[in-house]
Order: structure tokens, then C-alpha cells, then sequence
């Protein structure tokens, strides 16, 4: 579980302020190596609704190491608590944080580790956050059990996340995808049941009694678009759009060439049809004349 990556905390009476963002360059060292001080990217959360611990239900989650390093490690390290006590003065852990919020069909949210009210939070690398990575931002929020960041803005992210508990594209592009379930699917039925009030919060306390890191790697399938549903670029939308009215413009174009075409050949017809009726008329009363000439 990372042992070999020096554990730190944060102490008022230090002389030095320990400079939390000097974990990200350990943290992609660890990726550029393989993650060697890890035995696997698999963590779990043991949560119990309304106190009844005969009821705890166990939630395994794959973290995607390699495609977000900064949120994963972030993550592995709230659930293994290996970190101690964070910048914001509580202990970098999820353990005994609550599920705040409920959005049925879309995602619960959790994670608020300092106030656990839904406006709190920390991580590794310092209570101000910590960047979006750009492959987290690419891929797609378009079934349930996907673990993702929740966030105030651009580059906030601390320990809050989310667990989709469905399609949820109003979070692509915004919030970072961290993993995805890979045990215990099941009970988020359970929990998306949950009564809720006008806020979305559950109407009795849901708590992640014990959480920590499984040994193992699993690679889950990352979520990312198909090429035939990946975004287009504004530049490339407007090219279609060009493209799409030039042959919309030439299909009309050559639809009233064919029109007036047909039109002329109807009008040359026509005068035709004028032309040969008198002669033939007049070719009629000159056979009459001549068939009663005798010639004498």
C-alpha cells in the first residue's frame, strides 16, 4: 500500500511548512516506474446505513493509475489513511466521512473528510487541490459505478467524489474520472433508495465505517468515447456545417437546371405542336381539291 513512500503530516509547531505539493512528483515517479510501492489499484469502502452494522455493505473500486496518477494516488491514499493528518488539520482518511447526497439516477456524492457537511474537504498535496488531469476530463460519465471527483471549479479537486448511479453526461468534461466498481455493484440500488429531502441529502446518516486498499490489479475498462461519439472541435463542426450546405446548395442548383431544362423542352414542344396543326389543315383542303380535279 505505498509504504515506501514517506509518510508525512502536517505539525503547527514545525519551524519549515512541509510543502504538500512535493507529493506529485513522487506520485508520477511511482507511475513512471510502475507503481512499485503498491501491491495493487483496487480499494474498498465499507459503508452502513442508519447504524445497522449487520447490514454493512462492501463497495471494491479499481482506480485507474495510470490514466489519472494524481486523483488515483489521491484516493488509494484516503482509503489506506497512510498520510496522517493533512494540511487542513484532520486526517487524511475517508473513514467515518459520510454519503451527503443523493442524486437518483445520476450519481451519490461523499467525501467531505474535514467537515463532512458537503463543503469541506483535503488530499495529499494540500487543502487547496489539486490540478484535473486531461485523460480523467476525456472520458465518459455513461454508466453507473463510475467513481469521479466532485469539485467547485476547474482544478479544485481535494477528497470529495462521486459514484454514478447512472448515465451522467452533464459531468463529462468537468469532473475527473478516478475508477470505476468492480465489486458490490448491487448495493447501489440500495443506496440510491434512500429516502432523500428537497436537497438531495439521505434522510438517515450513511457512513464508510472502514475503507482501505485490496491487494491486486484489476484493469478495469476505461470509459472512454468511441471513436463515432468522440467530441468534434468547434473548427471541424463549422467545416461540416460548410460542407453540408455546399451540398445542399448544388442538389437545389442542379434540381432547377434539371426543372428549366424540362420546362424548355415542354415550351419546344409546344410550338411545335403549333406549327405542324395549320399545315396539317392546310394539306387536308388541297387533297380534298385535288381528289375532285379530273383533269380535264
Amino acid at each position: 500500500c505505498a509504504q515506501s513512500m514517506v509518510s508525512r503530516r502536517s505539525d503547527p509547531g514545525l519551524a519549515v511548512r512541509f510543502d504538500y505539493g512535493s507529493r506529485k512528483p513522487e506520485v508520477l515517479q511511482e507511475q513512471s516506474k510502475n507503481w512499485p510501492s503498491f501491491e495493487g489499484n483496487q480499494v474498498y469502502f465499507d459503508i452502513v446505513i442508519g447504524g445497522k452494522s449487520a447490514q454493512t455493505m462492501r463497495l471494491v473500486f479499481a482506480l485507474f493509475m495510470d490514466e489519472v496518477p494524481l486523483a488515483a494516488a489521491n484516493f488509494h491514499a484516503l482509503c489506506t489513511g497512510q498520510y496522517g493528518v493533512g494540511e487542513a488539520g484532520h486526517v487524511l482518511t475517508y473513514r467515518r466521512s459520510k454519503i451527503l447526497r443523493i442524486v437518483r439516477g445520476q450519481f451519490m456524492q461523499g467525501g467531505d473528510t474535514t467537515l463532512n457537511l458537503g463543503g469541506g474537504g483535503d488530499s495529499i498535496y494540500g487543502s487547496d487541490g489539486f490540478e484535473d488531469e486531461p485523460m480523467g476530463l476525456k472520458m465518459r460519465h455513461n454508466v453507473s459505478g463510475l467513481l469521479t471527483m466532485a469539485n467547485h471549479g476547474p482544478d479544485t479537486n481535494r477528497s470529495q467524489f462521486m459514484v454514478t448511479l447512472g448515465p451522467a453526461p452533464a459531468l463529462d468534461g468537468k469532473h475527473v474520472i478516478v475508477g470505476r466498481i468492480v465489486s458490490g455493484a448491487f448495493h447501489l440500488q440500495t443506496l440510491e433508495a434512500v429516502p432523500v429531502d428537497a436537497h438531495d441529502a439521505p434522510a438517515v446518516p450513511i457512513v464508510i465505517t472502514e475503507c482501505g486498499a485490496i491487494p491486486g490489479w484489476n484493469r478495469a475498462p476505461v470509459p472512454l468515447p468511441e471513436i463515432g461519439e468522440r467530441q468534434v472541435s468547434l473548427p471541424a463542426l463549422s467545416t461540416q456545417a460548410d460542407e453540408q450546405r455546399s451540398a445542399v446548395d448544388g442538389a437545389v442548383q442542379a434540381a432547377l437546371r434539371k426543372r428549366s431544362a424540362t420546362e424548355a423542352e415542354r415550351e419546344r414542344d409546344a410550338k411545335k405542336a403549333s406549327t405542324a396543326q395549320p399545315a396539317a389543315a392546310r394539306g387536308g383542303m388541297l387533297g380534298l381539291a385535288l381528289e375532285g380535279y379530273d383533269g380535264e
